[in-house]
């Protein structure tokens, strides 16, 4: 039987927090007259956009393979054996301890003008199925 997990990359929250922060910004200097400051805020905007559209936004574990799913639709899978290395990294919050997750670095099959590492947040499930499927050490 092959089971299957899903894991949500979390780290897009930090996408959706930083473009309501700059279009708030913007919003606020476009009050408040300030057309330079709001103009730079709106590029700013972009940014956040950006790395939304060209993240992965989950993961499909399953006995053979990982399934990269990216926000758009397309999809990619990687066979167990394919991934170089897993890292477990610290959080973007706190300091290093907040939100540990995955970084899975493994090759790539079709050209990208861009390419962002997959992240996939720590959970007991993630780390079960991880430890359970991929045979080298987890640095």
């Amino acid at each position: 039987m092959n089971k299957k997990y899903i894991a949500f990359n979390t780290h897009l929250i930090l996408c959706f927090v930083l473009f309501l922060i700059f279009i708030s910004l913007s919003i606020g200097c476009a009050i408040e007259r300030d057309i330079g400051l709001s103009i730079m805020f709106g590029i700013f905007v972009l940014l956040p956009v950006f790395v939304f559209t060209i993240s992965p936004f989950y993961f499909v574990f399953s006995d053979e393979c990982v399934e990269i799913v990216y926000n758009f639709g397309q999809r990619e899978k990687i066979k167990w054996k394919d991934i170089r290395n897993i890292t477990l990294m610290g959080s973007w919050i706190g300091a290093g301890g907040g939100l540990p997750h995955y970084v899975i670095a493994y090759p790539k099959k079709e050209k990208r003008l861009f390419f962002v590492v997959g992240e996939i947040q720590k959970t007991r499930k993630t780390k079960k199925f991880i430890e359970k499927y991929y045979k080298k050490k987890i640095v």
